[in-house]
C-alpha cells in the first residue's frame, strides 16, 4: 500500500494528512511492511476527514482497487484500521523490530 514509489506518503503529506515529520518517519523505514504498520498507525489517530483524503491519494495514486475495496465501508474500515494497528503493535512489531535489530 504505501511503497515508496506509489507516491501515497508525499500525496498524503501535500494534502495535509500527514506532517513532514510523519512523512519522513514513514519513508525512513526500509521495509514496504514495516512502512505501512506506520502508515496504519497514524491514519488511527486521524479525523474522518483526513481519511477521506487518505481515499482520495489512493485513486490519485493509482490505488483505485485499495480504494474501491473500502468504499462503503469506510467507518468499518477505519475501526479495522485502529484495530489491525493495536494488534500490530502488541504481536508483530516486537518481532519485527527483534529482527531488524532496532
Amino acid at each position: 500500500m504505501v511503497a515508496k514509489h506509489s507516491g501515497l506518503v508525499g500525496e498524503l503529506y501535500q494534502a495535509e494528512v500527514l506532517s513532514r515529520e510523519e512523512m519522513e518517519s514513514i519513508n525512513s523505514e526500509v521495509t514496504s511492511i514495516i512502512q505501512n504498520q506506520k502508515l496504519l498507525s497514524v491514519l488511527g489517530r486521524k479525523t474522518k476527514d483526513q481519511f477521506d483524503k487518505f481515499l482520495e491519494a489512493l485513486y490519485k495514486t493509482g490505488q483505485q482497487h485499495v480504494r474501491n475495496h473500502i468504499t462503503g465501508r469506510q467507518r468499518q474500515f477505519y475501526v479495522f484500521v485502529v484495530f489491525c494497528v493495536a494488534l500490530f503493535s502488541v504481536i508483530f512489531l516486537p518481532y519485527f523490530v527483534a529482527a531488524n535489530g532496532q
